[in-house]
């Protein structure tokens, strides 16, 4: 199979995830700050009104189910750059009264891309409406759209569900 058509199937993610970005906002108004892996720190200033940096993006939801649970977004601190670290912030984003009481996220990297976080996020107790923030790094290992994935599963209730997110990087060899 030649490049451009394996390529097909990452450039159709990353352009959904960009759609997907586009003019949306979130819509949890109880939303006020936002927690680190210790659930400590209230978010700094420059936040958007519900709390959630506006410069953060949907995660694609690759089950193409949504759910009313939780939701996704994630903000990249530089252009990826092959061999460069690049650091993630990905937000999880618990509904108001969702009542979710278990959070596991694993994260799995794609074909070129080089996970250095750890894979598996653990929490418990968490609050509803407060978003979760973990910092996840990656190294790109070739040019061109990658993906890291991140499965979310949670309890909430009597209910337990699974979401798989796509984060799509375009990566560039750092000569363009």
């Amino acid at each position: 199979m030649s490049r451009p058509m394996r390529m097909a199937p990452y450039i159709a993610v990353a352009l959904a995830a960009l759609i997907s970005a586009c003019g949306q906002t979130s819509s949890n108004p109880g939303i006020t700050h936002a927690t680190r892996q210790s659930k400590a720190n209230a978010q700094p200033s420059g936040k958007g009104g519900n709390g959630i940096d506006p410069d953060m993006v949907s995660a694609v939801n690759i089950n193409g189910t949504s759910s009313t649970l939780f939701s996704m977004k994630f903000k990249l601190a530089s252009k990826p750059v092959v061999t460069t670290p690049v650091q993630i912030t990905v937000l999880v984003i618990p509904a108001p009264e969702a009542g979710i009481s278990h959070l596991h996220v694993t994260f799995q990297p794609g074909d070129g891309l080089q996970l250095q976080s750890e894979r598996n996020v653990e929490l418990s107790d968490l609050g509803d409406g407060v978003p979760v923030e973990q910092q996840v790094t990656v190294v790109p290992q070739q040019s061109g759209v990658l993906n890291l994935n991140a499965t979310v599963l949670v309890d909430a209730g009597n209910d337990s569900i699974s979401r798989t997110y796509a984060i799509p990087l375009i990566a560039s060899d750092g000569h363009s």
